[in-house]
């Protein structure tokens, strides 16, 4: 139907209005969603906890001792024990204390037990008139030594870090620890800078007690 001085409403501009109008509304309610969103969820704030740190001094609690070619200091409530009748030249302090009890350093000098095994082994190198360690203490060398490959288990060779040194497969429950070096088997060797001689070492640790 025409009516005179009125322009007829096009079909297409009719259909533009209304995709804006759903657009907008579409966006209103977009808007309307992420303001709820945003305010009912939880501010929370995560922080890091500061870190504990435990250090154990004995800077006030050593006692100093000095064996001729060597000197060394040790937790004053470790005692010596005297050393036994035998043909090796051996220093042994054994810990007395109500947490530690049952522990034993035991030093040899130059008569080194040359079948002396243990069940784990800490490398050592010796820096002239110092003892320098290499690595860290080896996991219990029945783990990884073959137990058929010497006819001795109580002394089985082994290898640590490229070192060798002797496993104790006949005894894997006993927790003793010995140095080892390149200079050979449980031997490090320590020079004296004053007076030029040279020492061989062997330091071994060992814990009697049930848990160790």
């Amino acid at each position: 139907m025409y009516k005179a001085g009125k322009r007829p409403k096009s079909k297409r501009w009719r259909a533009l209005k209304w995709v804006l109008l759903t657009v907008v509304l579409l966006a209103c309610i977009g808007w309307a969603g992420q303001a709820i969103r945003h305010a009912l969820k939880p501010k929370t704030v995560i922080t890091q906890g500061r870190a504990v740190t435990t250090h154990v001094s004995y800077t006030t609690k050593t006692k100093h001792y000095n064996e001729g070619d060597f000197a060394l200091d040790i937790p004053d409530t470790w005692q010596p024990i005297p050393r036994p009748a035998g043909p090796y030249k051996s220093f042994t302090w054994q810990s007395s204390d109500r947490i530690t009890d049952g522990q034993v350093i035991e030093i040899y000098e130059d008569t080194i037990p040359e079948n002396f095994s243990v069940n784990r082994v800490l490398i050592v190198e010796g820096e002239n008139d110092h003892l320098m360690i290499n690595g860290s203490i080896s996991d219990n060398c029945s783990n990884y030594t073959d137990q058929f490959s010497s006819a001795n288990p109580l002394a089985a060779p082994a290898k640590w870090q490229g070192v060798a040194f002797l496993c104790d497969q006949a005894n894997q429950e006993r927790d003793v620890i010995g140095t080892s070096s390149t200079d050979g088997i449980n031997t490090v060797i320590l020079k004296s800078q004053s007076a030029g001689a040279s020492h061989k070492f062997l330091f071994t640790y060992t814990d009697y007690s049930v848990n160790p």
